[in-house]
This record gives structure tokens, C-alpha cells and sequence, in this order.
């Protein structure tokens, strides 16, 4: 049983991506890109705001005058459709009834993070969130997972970390800690494997160790 589970947010704990993408065309209109289509958002996400306007844009292009709007457009829609994945309360409520501490590491902003977390009650089960500027580096980085086991006072072997991208795979393994991809995210893997794969997030508790 893993007495430490680290969650990414987006695309794990919570589908954030309509909100995301309806910001982003937004923006695009609003300094005269073309638009594309949610599977093409879908791609961009992952590696924090920055990066993914940057993509949306291309670098060449790229201001950040062009990110400071997407920022403000997104902090009105933060919550506007964005919503937990079906059973993943009662995984996290079970997991705090069995004394498994809990986590999120986002490579979101530690202001939004906090927002979300808070909007949607996710902080009765948390035992705390991180956004990617509380660390030196994000990830794929392994330094926010080991600051965090460090902080907590949890081994690498009795923790996991649970997420839907390669950021958090990278992150977790190059920690030493055993990682489990979220094929049900909007995320991908890169050459680093996961540990375990689930379609939802029911099964969590039974990779937890859980009956």
C-alpha cells in the first residue's frame, strides 16, 4: 500500500480543459491568430501557460503581452465548465479514511492551483497543493517530487505519483517513485514508461493498494 500518492491536476483530478480552450480561442481572436480545435489544445497543455501560448502562437510570435491576456481571460473562466472526473471525490475521500496522504503538484500557478482546489472542496482531502513556482524547478523536474516526500517525510518506496502527462511520469521516476499514467487525461507519454496505466480514476484505490 502507498502511504504517499502525488496527483497532477489538470487532466487528472480535474477536466479543465474546455476552460483552457475557450480562453485560448479568445486570445487568438483577440490578437488575429487563427483558431484550431480542442484536440489541437489538447496538445498544447501540460508544461504550464507559458509554454502553452507560446505554442498556440509559435515562438516566433510569442509576447507576453499576448500570455498576460490569455491570464486574465483564463482567471475569469478558471471554474466556468471545468469539473472533477466522475468517482475521483470518493477515491480521495477513501484514501484520507484509510490515512494515505495526499498531494497535488500542478504546473500550474500556485494562484490558480489554490483557486481550484478550494473552488471545488478538494482541500478537505488534500494534506496540501503546490503550484510549479514553489519549486526551483517543475516538472518533468524531479526536484519538485523529492522537495515534496522530503517535506512530508515519506520514502520513495511508499509513494506514487499519479498523473496524465509525461511531466509527471518524468517527474515521479526521476525521483525514484513508482508512477501511474491516466489514459482517461489529455496528456502523453515521451520515452519514460509508467508503472501502472488506468482508463479511470476508480481504479486508483486498487493501485493504491486498496480493497
Amino acid at each position: 500500500m502507498f502511504r504517499m500518492i502525488i496527483f497532477d491536476l489538470d487532466g487528472t483530478v480535474l477536466n479543465t480543459l474546455d476552460d483552457i480552450h475557450s480562453s485560448m480561442m479568445d486570445t487568438l481572436d483577440k490578437f488575429g491568430f487563427d483558431k484550431f480545435s480542442i484536440d489541437v489544445t489538447k496538445t498544447y497543455v501540460g508544461d504550464g501557460i507559458s509554454k502553452l501560448v507560446e505554442r498556440a502562437v509559435t515562438s516566433e510570435r510569442y509576447t507576453k503581452r499576448i500570455e498576460d491576456y490569455f491570464r486574465f481571460v483564463y482567471n475569469k473562466r478558471l471554474v466556468e465548465t471545468t469539473k472533477p472526473y466522475e468517482g475521483i471525490t470518493d477515491v480521495l475521500e477513501r484514501l484520507k479514511t484509510e490515512g494515505v496522504c495526499q498531494v497535488v503538484l500542478s504546473n500550474k500557478a500556485t494562484e490558480y492551483t489554490d483557486s481550484i482546489v478550494r473552488h471545488f472542496g478538494l482541500d478537505k482531502y488534500l494534506d496540501g497543493w503546490y503550484g510549479f513556482d514553489c519549486f526551483h524547478e517543475k516538472k518533468p523536474s524531479p526536484l519538485p517530487v523529492r522537495e515534496i516526500l522530503k517535506a512530508k517525510h515519506f520514502s520513495a518506496d511508499e509513494s506514487i505519483m499519479i498523473g496524465d502527462n509525461y511531466t509527471d511520469i518524468e517527474s515521479g521516476a526521476g525521483a525514484g517513485i513508482k508512477t501511474c499514467f491516466c489514459k482517461y487525461g489529455y496528456g502523453k507519454l515521451r520515452s519514460v514508461q509508467a508503472d501502472y496505466f488506468i482508463d479511470s480514476p476508480s481504479e486508483i484505490l486498487q493501485i493504491a493498494g486498496i480493497k
